[in-house]
């Protein structure tokens, strides 16, 4: 008996890959994770070397890296400081028990 949803389906025009005897994809990845460890920069060869594992790096990409973790830097101070004007803005919450607005105190 042949199930009415296989005359709706429409084979793709798609080869599959040759993943060898095992069938597994090899991804080609690095020892460790060269920004999260620090770098070592020599000046005058103009050469940057990751401290965990001595890799030669691009140091086009670790100044991609550092830029990156900058910008979250400041982003994250912004939003910090706009929560810190806030809460000393705020000066009345909403009660728990009785749903009336009270003083905040400790200023």
């Amino acid at each position: 008996m042949t199930n009415p949803a296989d005359d709706n389906v429409t084979p793709l025009p798609v080869t599959q890959r040759n993943l060898g005897p095992d069938r597994v994809l090899l991804v080609p990845t690095s020892k460790c994770c060269h920004f999260m460890t620090g770098y070592l920069v020599d000046e005058k060869l103009a050469e940057v070397t990751c401290k965990a594992c001595g890799e030669k790096l691009n140091p086009m990409w670790v100044l991609q890296q550092l830029c990156h973790a900058e910008s979250r830097w400041h982003e994250l101070h912004a939003r910090y400081q706009d929560e810190l004007q806030r809460l000393r803005e705020r000066q009345r919450t909403k009660c728990e028990h009785c749903g009336g607005m009270t003083r905040i105190s400790g200023r």
